[in-house]
This record gives C-alpha cells, sequence and structure tokens, in this order.
C-alpha cells in the first residue's frame, strides 16, 4: 500500500514538472469574440442589417394584430344583433387572423435566428482569418477565447484590439509586433 502511494506521488510530481516544461515557451493569447462582434464596423452593420428586419417584422405583426382586435370588437359589439351564422362566420375570422398571426410570428422568429446565425457566420470568418494574421505575426502557439473559461489573464495577453483593428480595416494593416503575449 506505502509503495503504491509513493510511486503515485512520483507519478504525480513528475507530470507536474513535464507540464510545466512543456508550457515553458509556450506563447498564449486570449481574445473577445464576442467583443469583436460586437464593436466591429461589421458586426455593427450585420446588427443595424436585424434591426431594420425587426422592425418590419414588428410592423406587420402589429398591423395584424390590429385587424383581429377590430374583427374582436365587432364581434364583442355585435354578438347580441347578429345571428348565429353570422356569429360564427366571425368568429372564424378572428380564428383565421389569430392563426396568422401566430404563424407569422413563428416564420419571423424563424427568420431571425437564421439571419443573426448567417451575419455571425460572416462575421466570425472574418475574425477567424484574422486572428490567423496576428497568430503568425506574433508566432502564437494558443489563443484562448476569453469567454471560454479563462479566469484570469494578462492584459498583454489580450489581442483582441488587434483583431478588432483587422477586422475593421479589412486586413489592410500588418498587425503590430507589440503587446506580444508573454511567454509561459
Amino acid at each position: 500500500m506505502r509503495k503504491t502511494a509513493i510511486i503515485l506521488a512520483a507519478a504525480v510530481i513528475a507530470a507536474v514538472f513535464a507540464g510545466t516544461s512543456l508550457a515553458e515557451g509556450l506563447r498564449i493569447a486570449v481574445i473577445d469574440v464576442n467583443k469583436i462582434l460586437n464593436e466591429s464596423e461589421a458586426g455593427k452593420a450585420a446588427k443595424k442589417k436585424m434591426e431594420a428586419r425587426y422592425e418590419e417584422l414588428k410592423k406587420t405583426i402589429d398591423a395584424k394584430q390590429e385587424e383581429a382586435r377590430k374583427i374582436k370588437e365587432e364581434i364583442d359589439k355585435q354578438k347580441v344583433m347578429v345571428g348565429k351564422e353570422k356569429l360564427k362566420e366571425r368568429e372564424d375570422a378572428l380564428q383565421a387572423k389569430v392563426n396568422e398571426l401566430r404563424q407569422l410570428t413563428q416564420e419571423g422568429e424563424r427568420e431571425m435566428q437564421t439571419r443573426q446565425s448567417e451575419f455571425t457566420r460572416d462575421v466570425l470568418k472574418s475574425v477567424e482569418a484574422k486572428v490567423d494574421i496576428v497568430v503568425k505575426a506574433d508566432k502564437l502557439d494558443l489563443v484562448l477565447e476569453k469567454s471560454a473559461g479563462v479566469v484570469h489573464f494578462s492584459e498583454s495577453m489580450d489581442i483582441t484590439q488587434k483583431v478588432l483593428a483587422l477586422v475593421n480595416g479589412d486586413g489592410k494593416a500588418a498587425p503590430e509586433k507589440s503587446a506580444a503575449p508573454e511567454k509561459k
């Protein structure tokens, strides 16, 4: 039992030292992709297009809601005066409007999700290309996404602004070599 514990402790110590020696010379950087999505010109343009389309859909849905509300008011006002057949006809019309409104709302939600995915994918492609440029220029070994479990990092390791500048400049300018991430 004691031999097993000693062997296990030696293995853990060897693994720790082996990991440390592997980490030496490793150049690591951190990037905040969400910040780039929100602050880049391409991200802002995509967001603006999304908001414009959202407003169009909202106007259409609001108009359909108003039509349904008017039919409902008409039914409430004339409920006593109209016959059962006419009342049934108007209630069917109201139900058709409500179904149309429900379908329109669901289609609008799906369209917005699809568009958001497309816009995000387009901006992310640009971000990935610019990250590659920074990785090559700074000779980085590893880039971590800030929101993916990075608890702490030195500001000098953050390449977000470099990549953001490249995304905004459409990659025309070469990245600066300054503020390179620290060697670990």
